[in-house]
């Protein structure tokens, strides 16, 4: 009995179980979180492991809007059984025509399957030097998470 151990062929044997070590990334769809005036922001998920706690979070901010929005910051608000830790964003200006930021954030949901995921953005900017503030609460995060 025992293993054999062939060294003829290019030494990938059936039985080395290279397979469990790649295993397939989980996807899920993109989040539309808000799309008001001009300004639309999507959320992409990855986990470690499917079964973490912690999802995290790439947030895009698009401005489809002529003017540049200064001062630009997105601040998130999670009920008590969510942790959450934001990086920094990416530009704290966020161009017209198309213009992108991305921010990272980690949320750990340390009661997960028994409550969801939910969080209220609220992004401060100024449009021609005056003043905005958009809020929106998000509780519509796929499955999974």
């Amino acid at each position: 009995g025992g293993r054999r151990d062939s060294t003829e062929g290019d030494g990938w044997n059936e039985d080395d179980g290279w397979d469990e070590d790649f295993e397939d990334q989980i996807s899920y769809p993109t989040l539309n979180a808000l799309n008001k005036n001009g300004i639309k922001v999507l959320f992409d998920f990855e986990k470690a492991e499917p079964d973490s706690f912690t999802t995290i979070v790439m947030a895009t901010i698009r401005n489809s809007g002529k003017e540049d929005l200064t001062n630009f910051s997105c601040k998130v608000a999670v009920p008590k059984h969510l942790q959450i830790t934001i990086g920094p964003p990416s530009s704290t200006i966020l161009r017209g025509s198309s213009g992108a930021i991305t921010q990272t954030m980690n949320v750990t949901n340390s009661q997960r399957g028994a409550k969801p995921l939910k969080m209220r953005i609220v992004l401060q900017f100024q449009r021609g030097g005056k003043p905005e503030r958009l809020e929106q609460d998000i509780n519509n995060f796929p499955a999974g998470l």
